[in-house]
């Protein structure tokens, strides 16, 4: 399959997905759609360049980011599109990654356009709670612990990824994303860091960043706090599949700017 042929296949069993979700049939688990689309566009799709797919991430969807948590001042989400400047730079070749210390990096530059700019980067040292649940929060020296365990522990991360086993590395960086949120390692943006860290994760494998709809805030903290509370993470996977499709569809295959530009010139 060529380029060409694998982005009018995946555009067909897109079709499928669009009807799932007429018939509010999406995130349920019997699904060959989100799969199937996610393996075509990884094998076969050639990519555009990532700083484009940003580009137009940052310009439709980086609002949504804020919005998905209730935190939509002009500093934070100014803070976001730094995020996200950060992580279309960032180079898996060049560039050291490690969970501790990029996430760190990370949840500084949320904070860096803000007054108080100081408070990114800094781990918590007070009580944590997960809003709207009754998930108890680890204390603040357990999540710390927690967290400076990744210092050596990153590169399990990656075990997936090495044995070219790349649904199970998007299942992986999926619950480790979900374990640190439940952690709660600083005392606010827990979430919107550990959702842009997933997405230089995803990065690796060239899937474009994830946006989550603010009418979609209820189904995804609810797959959330399921995954959290039971320690089965179906749900949370399942809603990051489909999440992982709207992405490849509206930020490259859909996309009239990249179907319009010359990046396959670059193969």
């Amino acid at each position: 399959m060529n380029n060409i042929d694998a982005r009018e296949y995946i555009k067909i069993i897109f079709d499928c997905y669009k009807q799932r979700k007429i018939e509010h049939q999406l995130y349920e688990s019997n699904n060959f759609a989100t799969s199937a689309i996610i393996k075509a566009y990884l094998r076969y799709v050639e990519k555009p360049e990532f700083d484009i797919i940003v580009d137009e991430y940052k310009k439709i969807y980086i609002h949504n980011e804020s919005r998905v948590e209730k935190n939509d001042t002009l500093c934070e989400k100014k803070g976001l599109g730094i995020v996200y400047d950060y992580i279309s730079s960032f180079d898996f070749d060049k560039d050291d990654f490690n969970l501790f210390v990029t996430s760190l990096r990370i949840h500084s530059k949320l904070y860096s356009a803000c007054p108080c700019s100081s408070f990114g980067g800094k781990l918590r040292d007070s009580t944590a709670y997960l809003e709207d649940t009754n998930i108890e929060v680890m204390d603040s020296k357990s999540a710390q612990r927690y967290f400076n365990s990744l210092i050596l522990n990153s590169d399990k991360i990656f075990d997936k990824y090495h044995d070219n086993n790349f649904l199970g590395y998007i299942d992986d960086c999926i619950v480790q994303i979900v374990d640190l949120i439940k952690a709660q390692p600083f005392a606010d943006g827990n979430k919107r860091t550990f959702r842009a860290v997933l997405n230089l994760l995803l990065k690796r494998i060239n899937i474009p960043p994830i946006y989550i709809e603010k009418y979609e805030r209820d189904v995804y903290k609810n797959a959330l706090i399921e995954s959290m509370k039971t320690g089965d993470y179906k749900s949370i996977i399942h809603f990051y599949y489909y999440k992982i499709c709207d992405s490849i569809m509206n930020l490259d295959i859909n996309n009239s700017q990249i179907n319009n530009s010359d990046f396959q010139k670059k193969y």
